[in-house]
């Protein structure tokens, strides 16, 4: 009987895992509202998606804005478009280039 209880409770944790990411389109424009509120850069679509499949525990859009927030941070904004390349993120062993552009600030705002 533990049995039976025990594998009824794998099988809906494991039930909710797989239909988590069934609405991609909300997550991704949930993911670029949060990085624009966050550090005023908005991630192109396929960034937000190779984290996501790097790393399928960055469930919340907030920790993937953290994640792309990270790795454009601390360089001016002049010094990134004139790189060749984009700044990069490593998940699980796995080199992500963060990709998008920079959103100016609303105005009147105090960022």
């Amino acid at each position: 009987m533990r049995r039976l209880i025990l594998a009824t409770a794998v099988a809906a944790g494991l039930a909710s895992c797989t239909t988590a990411g069934t609405n991609a389109a909300v997550t991704i424009a949930a993911v670029q509202s949060a990085a624009v509120a966050a550090c005023n850069f908005l991630p192109d679509a396929s960034t937000i998606t190779n984290i996501l499949t790097a790393s399928p525990i960055a469930a919340t859009a907030e920790s993937i804005a953290a994640i792309v927030c990270s790795a454009i941070t601390g360089k001016p904004a002049a010094t990134l478009k004139r790189r060749a390349t984009a700044p990069t993120v490593v998940i699980n062993g796995r080199t992500i280039a963060v990709t998008g552009r920079f959103i100016a600030p609303p105005s009147g705002s105090s960022q």
